[in-house]
């Protein structure tokens, strides 16, 4: 069936303005904040990637990370929003964020059109680089796609700047963007991460607050520590990449997503979280999407 979207009108619906209140928690908690990645959304409520519906299975995956028993804080989404580039699927999005009531932070991924998810996303589309304080935790957003490519770069300007950030500010902070810093061990994969993640990390290695890089793009868990911080990836909210595979295949485990709690003193606890199963049936054998 031919993915075609119903009109829309141009009135957009952004979710709500990120909170940015630096006064210490009210609370002893921890933050729990909320990661997800790679929807690849399509216009149409029946898009499909690899024979699955990728609107459906964000949706599933969504609701099981604001049932959590802990109520959510924030929602960050590290790209690979919309896989069609259509206004349709940013305004489905911006819908559904809209819905969460919590705050949200969106960055592109080389799938994604920036200028669509900031007519459409509002105060959530992240610009090339940003940065946000939640409760004595600062989160730093970078735009690493390049146009029209799978792998990414950080510009000078970039790392200067979040050089300069992590300088002004010593509470704990976490960087967030779309493509990986570093081999992962997948040689396809490997091609296509930030051709400069060496100058992001050698910023990193200098700030002693500094808990975690995360990223998205790679479709699959990933964890390791780098001296004071770890490097991590979240799988997507749809398929997901077989790791350690020298070419493209999938892997049966089920869509999920990476909750982050952020402790007043600066520590992080993280785990990844999954879908019992996957919504629907799903093409393990393809060789490319």
């Amino acid at each position: 069936m031919e993915n075609t979207a119903p009109s829309i009108p141009r009135t957009h619906h952004a979710p709500p303005r990120p909170k940015t209140d630096g006064a210490p928690a009210s609370h002893p908690r921890a933050l729990r904040l909320i990661q997800i990645s790679d929807s690849h959304l399509f216009a149409h409520p029946e898009g499909r990637l690899l024979g699955l519906n990728t609107r459906r299975s964000f949706q599933a995956v969504l609701a099981l990370a604001l049932d959590g028993g802990t109520p959510a804080d924030g929602l960050v989404m590290t790209g690979d929003l919309v896989q069609d580039e259509t206004a349709e699927g940013y305004a489905y999005l911006a819908r559904v964020l809209e819905d969460t009531g919590i705050p949200c932070f969106c960055i592109p991924g080389n799938h994604d059109r920036r200028d669509l998810m900031e007519e459409w996303l509002g105060a959530a589309a992240m610009g090339p680089i940003a940065d946000n304080r939640i409760d004595g935790w600062n989160l730093i957003f970078l735009d690493s796609t390049l146009p029209g490519e799978d792998g990414g770069r950080l510009t000078r300007r970039q790392v200067h700047h979040m050089d300069t950030l992590l300088q002004r500010d010593p509470g704990p902070c976490l960087v967030f963007l779309h493509q990986h810093p570093l081999p992962i061990g997948s040689a396809w994969m490997d091609t296509m991460g930030v051709t400069n993640g060496a100058q992001l990390l050698a910023v990193c290695d200098r700030h002693p607050h500094l808990k975690a890089v995360i990223c998205g793009h790679i479709h699959q868990e990933f964890s390791v520590s780098r001296g004071h911080y770890q490097i991590l990836g979240t799988p997507s909210t749809c398929f997901q990449f077989l790791p350690a595979s020298p070419d493209f295949a999938l892997d049966a485990r089920t869509p999920g997503y990476r909750e982050l709690h952020l402790h007043p003193d600066g520590r992080l606890d993280t785990r990844v979280v999954r879908l019992a199963a996957y919504p629907e049936p799903l093409a393990l054998d393809a060789t490319g999407y």
